[in-house]
């Protein structure tokens, strides 16, 4: 037990594990860090109490993909989590307590306070001033829940398998981005207020505004958070704008971007030497098997046969 709640604490946070069965822990801990995101698959395979105090520093998330929790906030909020249904959402300025199945998996995020805070003020284009309340349980039967869900699967999957996420880290930015926008989007709580309000529509001048400041930061794979800062409105706002004059997201718009430079050097190679491989990685896209889909939908041919053709002329 001891050795338990020291290693959990050192990836996550101090607390105290009492297990119900003091026979003895069948714990897991499989942990990495994304920017500040620690993302993790945490197991104690027996019944356990978990008490978590104060911090002010960190959000904890607590997606159940397995069995079942209680949690309970020190305000006397109390909810229960069930595996691939409900994530627990533990607040930095809250003490809280954790009623642990035997059963329980959980893949657990520690988030830094100032991030999240952050990252909402930057897509809402709002001040916010303390610790967000959210609500205790985050449905993830919702749409929101499920596009959270899928967003940490793709996540766990390009580390397991060594891509994207563990290879380039502009990369990691845009996933850490990704991350926090699914979560903000998926949990209830008074922020959503923030999220869902109306803003004047933008004029003409935004959208060219933004234009240019993703094709003249391409190379660094601004978000879009990033790009509604840099244009003055939320994110939220510009992603409806592009939507409606463009058809495409800021996102989508810069990988299309990436892809039309992926095609321009494969059409005309610097070398004889040049790769597929050395093209794709330069503009962003780490994961080949990916990337060849995706330029193969968009353009009829794979990225090899672009490059052989342009070999032979």
């Amino acid at each position: 037990m001891d050795v338990a709640q020291h290693v959990v604490a050192e990836v996550y946070e101090p607390h105290t594990l009492t297990p119900v069965d003091r026979k003895g822990l069948d714990a897991r801990l499989n942990a990495v860090q994304l920017g500040g995101v620690t993302l993790g698959y945490l197991t104690y395979g027996t019944e356990a109490h978990i008490a978590l105090p104060a911090s002010e520093h960190w959000y904890h998330i607590n997606i159940t993909l397995a069995g079942s929790s209680l949690v309970t906030r020190e305000n006397g909020d109390r909810g229960m989590t069930r595996g691939m249904a409900h994530a627990a959402m533990l607040l930095p300025h809250r003490a809280q307590t954790i009623a642990w199945a035997a059963d329980a998996a959980q893949f657990a995020l520690r988030i830094p306070r100032a991030d999240l805070e952050g990252h909402l003020a930057a897509l809402t284009r709002a001040r916010v001033g303390g610790p967000i309340d959210f609500d205790l349980v985050v449905d993830l039967d919702s749409r929101a829940g499920r596009g959270l869900l899928r967003c940490i699967e793709f996540v766990r999957t390009e580390w397991d398998e060594d891509g994207v996420l563990a290879r380039n880290a502009d990369s990691r930015r845009q996933l850490e981005s990704m991350i926090l926008t699914n979560l903000l989007m998926a949990a209830s709580g008074p922020h959503q207020a923030l999220l869902q309000r109306t803003e004047p529509a933008p004029g003409p001048s935004t959208l060219k505004s933004a234009l240019d400041y993703i094709h003249d930061h391409a190379g660094d794979f601004p978000t879009p958070a990033e790009v509604a800062a840099a244009t003055g409105v939320s994110a939220r706002t510009l992603q409806l704008h592009f939507l409606n004059h463009l058809g495409r997201t800021p996102s989508q718009y810069l990988r299309d971007l990436r892809l039309r430079g992926v095609r321009d050097e494969l059409l005309h190679p610097r070398s004889a030497g040049t790769t597929v491989t050395e093209v794709a990685s330069a503009h962003g896209f780490h994961n080949l098997g990916r990337f060849s889909s995706l330029y193969k939908s968009v353009y009829a041919e794979s990225p090899s046969e672009t490059l052989r053709r342009s070999r032979a002329a």
